[in-house]
């Protein structure tokens, strides 16, 4: 999965999410989950971010879960002497609505575990005509993003200094660094109007993201799989 073109793999595996979510079929669901946990488990990825985003996706899904079981069954009243049943349509409901949460997370957890993202915004100014401006607004923003953590770090610091306690969402903590944001957004206008850069003007690709034939494979397939999604009993 790390190899395929980053807009290929966007458009892929967004084609199966639309299929899913017409259709009531928790089994189904449950089997998308386990193969992109499968290609996630062949693919390189950081295995302790992935640990880390799974704990609020498996969160959710009991939650949701416990919430179309409980407020499902019994046209909607509380379940509290229901037996638990697969047939019982709170069960069913519930596992429709877990399900869903895993596959989609699957699937996203797939692409953004195994996407480079500065690849992905070349690809998609690339392949799908994404213009300059905002190609280079998203590299600017995630090149921006660490100096603003170590920016809230260092203000944070500075109140601890003072002898002042701050909340970690306080007007007072995020005021100074919404002010440089707007500083850097500036800097960083002035830096590209000065070198010249046009979004309409022609320009090559200093790093191209080429299209493969494997990459038309695993469209295909996807293809292949969701039009077998219409044909299951």
């Amino acid at each position: 999965m790390n190899t395929i073109n980053p807009s290929v793999k966007a458009l892929g595996l967004l084609m199966p999410t639309f299929f899913l979510a017409a259709m009531q079929k928790p089994f189904l669901n449950l089997t998308v989950f386990v193969l992109s946990l499968i290609l996630l488990a062949v693919s390189r990825i950081n295995y302790k971010i992935f640990i880390a985003a799974m704990i609020p996706v498996i969160l959710t899904a009991l939650g949701t879960f416990y919430t179309g079981y409980r407020f499902q069954a019994g046209n909607g009243m509380p379940v509290s002497e229901l037996s638990f049943h697969l047939a019982d349509s709170g069960v069913w409901n519930g596992l429709i609505l877990a399900s869903r949460v895993l596959a989609f997370a699957g699937l996203g957890l797939l692409l953004a575990l195994t996407t480079d993202r500065v690849r992905l915004v070349q690809s998609l100014n690339q392949q799908l005509k994404l213009p300059p401006v905002f190609a280079y607004g998203l590299l600017a923003a995630w090149g921006i993003l660490p100096v603003m953590m170590r920016e809230y770090r260092q203000t944070r610091a500075a109140f601890r200094a003072r002898g002042l306690r701050v909340l970690p969402v306080s007007p007072a903590l995020l005021k100074p660094m919404l002010v440089k944001a707007v500083r850097w957004a500036e800097a960083l206008s002035v830096a590209m109007e000065s070198k010249g850069f046009d979004g309409n003007a022609p320009r090559t690709v200093y790093r191209p993201v080429p299209v493969r034939i494997r990459d038309f494979i695993f469209l295909f397939a996807v293809a292949l799989g969701c039009a077998g999604i219409l044909f299951l009993p």
